[in-house]
């Protein structure tokens, strides 16, 4: 994990705050939306095309930093691209879970993690809560997505365990685990 995000409360702050900015300035070129087409099947190259630009500039940092490590896994690859599409839960619910209002999520998980639980739904008619609830669950609710629109099994369990530590897995897995979640945190 990237040391920025450790230490003082200033300075996951600040981290955070500077990844919001960068996430506000985002561009996608058009080359890079046709890299991600060629390495996610069909459908879920369309899952990506949904995503908000700063996230799809988000996964595709993530996918070139892994590149510019070694790491050349076309598994790894869907799951750096996709780690995230989870969180077009809250669209699909009529809400918007926008750069806006991920940072401060990001933000309250660090430092309120209980409360977040406390607060989150898993009904979409609770608005705010729900918003909450999705922050929480993108993983799963990603995975599950990239499992519907062809991912692999081991691309989808990639999604899903990107915030989390498994108990079990081979040491290849974890490896590959490893490396998304340190990606994951340089952006």
């Amino acid at each position: 994990m990237s040391a920025s995000l450790h230490g003082p409360w200033y300075r996951r702050a600040a981290y955070r705050i500077g990844q919001f900015w960068r996430g506000f300035r985002a561009r996608v070129q058009p080359a890079e939306l046709d890299q991600a087409r060629a390495l996610l099947p069909p459908d879920a190259a369309r899952l990506f095309l949904r995503m908000p630009r700063d996230a799809q500039r988000h996964s595709l940092n993530v996918w070139s930093t892994l590149q510019d490590a070694g790491y050349r896994h076309p598994d790894l690859a869907v799951a750096a691209l996709l780690h995230d599409v989870g969180k077009l839960a809250a669209e699909e619910a009529g809400l918007r879970l926008g750069l806006w209002l991920r940072g401060p999520l990001v933000l309250l998980e660090a430092w309120a993690p209980a409360l977040l639980a406390r607060w989150a739904s898993p009904d979409p008619r609770q608005g705010w809560r729900y918003l909450l609830h999705v922050h929480r669950a993108h993983p799963a609710i990603g995975a599950a997505w990239a499992r519907t629109a062809g991912c692999s099994d081991l691309a989808c369990w990639l999604i899903a365990h990107h915030q989390t530590w498994p108990v079990e897995a081979s040491s290849e897995v974890l490896e590959l685990l490893a490396a998304l979640r340190w990606a994951d945190s340089q952006h």
